[in-house]
């Protein structure tokens, strides 16, 4: 005798076998991969936190119809994957962290050899925080509906890429980045209002390129190391700087009292006001087209 079930009944199991967290062995080797993922159903946002305490880490948008996938090979000795989501709060913690609280110590070669892929859905409004230990982070945010976005990482390098325009508003992107380099790439597509970058020791790269809304603020402080600002010719930028033994080449600015503005800016029809605080260091531009 055939039955079938109520859709209702079979969209729950459906959605229960993608959330599966699988880890297995990786054959020949002392590490373990794993895999998580869930389809998009009637969610209306998604609140995603991704931790990623060592090795290389990619997160990218997801394909159509995911609300987020994740693939990590990881050293089950000393760390441990996280997948947990939460339908009632729409929200998600992915990555991996330690297995105990001691924090983390890189002690060799194979250690770093963890890595992970991580995507996240663009047809769904996101708030977005992000973890980084002693992790290379390559983080393309192209596309994805960014209401707000935090990064915090404590060593190594990140490159946070805006690839595609987001199609929604954001209203805030702040990064605070220990002794790393830290690269934002065409900040323009964010769309995010204001936009703060804290640092201690490192380099920090800017580049103000992308489609701005009307008008933005950033704000940068690095205690030591070095600033170095990408700016399209066309874009109104009012620079304003707090300096302490640190240099600046004015060239293609225009000083007004205590502040640098680009020629042009008045009439600009997207402008930028950067406000710098650089304590040992220097603070570097590079004009594109």
């Amino acid at each position: 005798m055939m039955f079938s079930l109520p859709r209702a009944t079979v969209r729950s199991v459906r959605t229960a076998l993608t959330a599966l967290l699988v880890a297995a062995p990786l054959q020949g080797q002392g590490m373990q991969q794993a895999s998580a993922a869930r389809q998009l159903f009637d969610q209306t946002s998604l609140h995603a936190t991704v931790s990623f305490a060592a090795g290389t880490v990619i997160l990218k948008p997801a394909a159509s119809g995911m609300l987020y996938r994740m693939t990590a090979d990881f050293d089950p000795q000393r760390f441990v994957p996280i997948s947990k989501y939460d339908g009632a709060a729409q929200s998600v913690s992915l990555g991996i962290q330690p297995t105990g609280q001691g924090g983390i110590t890189v002690s060799s070669r194979e250690h770093l050899a963890q890595n992970a892929s991580i995507e996240l859905s663009r047809e769904v409004p996101l708030v977005l925080d992000l973890n980084f230990g002693a992790a290379e982070a390559t983080v393309d945010l192209g596309g994805l509906r960014l209401k707000r976005v935090r990064m915090e990482t404590a060593g190594s390098k990140a490159l946070v890429r805006f690839s595609q325009v987001n199609p929604g508003r954001c209203d805030s992107l702040v990064v605070k980045a220990g002794a790393a380099e830290v690269t934002l790439e065409s900040l323009g597509n964010s769309r995010c209002q204001w936009i703060r970058l804290g640092g201690g020791a490192g380099g920090v790269n800017l580049d103000l390129g992308g489609a701005w809304a009307t008008e933005a603020r950033v704000g940068v402080s690095v205690a030591v190391g070095r600033v170095k600002l990408t700016i399209p010719k066309d874009l109104g930028v009012e620079l304003t700087l707090e300096q302490f033994l640190s240099s600046f080449e004015p060239r293609g600015f225009v000083r007004d009292g205590k502040v640098w503005r680009t020629p042009g800016y008045a009439q600009a029809t997207h402008r930028v006001a950067v406000n710098l605080s650089t304590t040992v260091g220097g603070v570097n531009v590079a004009w594109v087209p």
